[in-house]
């Protein structure tokens, strides 16, 4: 397989309590398997909820793909990867919609995604200042 950086998320997460869409991520349809590296480090004065969402119609609506546990108040820089082929459990799963995320914590659909990814994010309560966020996203195409 051959792999390339196909994008990177960097964004500040909000800095009150509310819920935010980041960066896109456009060009994934033709890949075989991706894996996405997060470093996330938690907002000031609330808890930060960090989801990837996809979407099939060009960015019009976004279904969550992926939800990292979640971070506490002025958690310390923290380092998730996720692999993922393009294939997985056929099993329906409770996923929310455009800015109503509703994946579990710490959860990932685990299916085919779309041709462009999101992050989402979700500040609690109190939250005063937001945290820098980077999420690389690699894509991979069997070679022909």
């Amino acid at each position: 397989m051959s792999m390339r950086i196909q994008g990177i998320i960097s964004d500040t997460s909000p800095s009150s309590a509310s819920t935010a869409a980041g960066d896109i991520v456009s060009g994934l349809a033709n890949f075989d398997a991706l894996t996405i590296i997060a470093n996330l480090v938690g907002a000031t004065g609330g808890t930060l909820d960090v989801y990837l969402q996809t979407s099939w119609d060009g960015g019009t609506t976004w279904y969550d793909w992926a939800h990292f546990p979640q971070l506490a108040a002025g958690a310390a820089a923290i380092n998730y990867t996720i692999s993922a082929p393009s294939s997985g459990d056929p099993s329906p799963i409770v996923v929310g919609k455009n800015t109503t995320p509703a994946l579990a914590a710490n959860s990932v659909v685990g299916s085919v995604w779309g041709p462009q990814l999101r992050a989402l994010y979700v500040a609690g309560s109190s939250t005063s200042a937001g945290a820098a966020v980077t999420i690389t996203i690699c894509g991979y195409q069997a070679r022909t």
